[in-house]
């Protein structure tokens, strides 16, 4: 295989790793949201582009067989791998035909579509042939037509492979490779830029909220007070005694007056009214 076309091979491997590390992303955020949709879609992404990976690495095809030995010569990859599964690089060979046949072979049975958790609780007699598309957490299964995928032992295989891809892709395109790096780098910034600032807004809002809630209750606690202060009984104030009054002369009614005036003019009445003198008597 010449450099040209290694290159061209080894571009559309980092590009299907790329894409299965985009789809775990999916379905481990739909996990996350509890959304039976998206787990479900997100599994069944994973294991596209894990399946055209497997299918040029390990062709099962004879003309392909050429190769598959030659990538995997320079990726130093082993024969034997765990994405070295048939069942895995057919996944989407004769996809419609597939489908037909595990209708077939599931007449008369209890089928499971589309469903997260353990399949076998929905009918004792559920089995893996029977569940066409499904996810079990616990073991951390992917069902799709009749056939069990352990997603966590394909992301570990994976993770072993794609490091290969990835250093080969370096040396092949070390300017793409440099450009990417720092477009990453930079992408890293802005989202340690943007959770710093969503950060510092959420503790400026926390702090806006303490405070509010400070006066508030600063506030109940004064107008508790003032209530307080409001309903206790208050202290009887001593009265000072009354100052004493001089003494002072009434002074005289009408009535009064007018008696004393009467008998001033009675009095004068009397004085000037003299007892008639007494002639003197001669003797003759």
């Amino acid at each position: 295989m010449d450099n040209n076309t290694l290159a061209i091979y080894i571009h559309e491997l980092r590009n299907h790793c790329l894409h299965v590390q985009t789809s775990f992303d999916l379905f481990n955020q739909a996990m996350v949201n509890q959304s039976t949709g998206g787990v479900l879609y997100g599994g069944q992404m994973v294991l596209i582009p894990v399946s055209q990976i497997a299918a040029l690495l390990w062709p099962t095809r004879a003309r392909a067989r050429a190769r598959g030995e030659s990538l995997r010569k320079t990726l130093q990859l082993p024969e034997k791998h765990p994405l070295n599964d048939r069942r895995l690089s057919e996944l989407w060979e004769r996809s419609d035909e597939k489908f037909e046949e595990w209708i077939s072979s599931t007449k008369n049975a209890q089928v499971v579509f589309d469903f997260v958790g353990d399949p076998r609780t929905i009918h004792e007699s559920v089995t893996e042939k029977s569940i066409y598309r499904a996810y079990h957490p616990e073991t951390n299964i992917f069902y799709y037509r009749g056939i069990a995928y352990n997603l966590k032992g394909i992301a570990q295989a994976l993770s072993d492979v794609a490091g290969r891809i990835n250093a080969l892709y370096r040396q092949l395109f070390p300017e793409h490779a440099k450009a990417e790096d720092e477009a990453i780098r930079q992408r890293q910034a802005e989202i340690a830029k943007a959770q710093a600032e969503a950060e510092k807004a959420a503790a400026d809002e926390q702090s806006v909220a303490d405070t509010k809630t400070a006066e508030s209750d600063e506030s109940a606690e004064q107008a508790a007070k003032a209530s307080a202060k409001t309903a206790a009984p208050k202290k009887a104030t001593a009265k000072k005694p009354a100052a004493k009054k001089a003494p002072t002369k009434k002074a005289p009614t009408k009535a009064t007056a007018k008696k004393t005036t009467t008998a001033k003019t009675a009095a004068k009445s009397s004085t000037a009214k003299k007892a008639p003198a007494k002639k003197a008597t001669t003797k003759k």
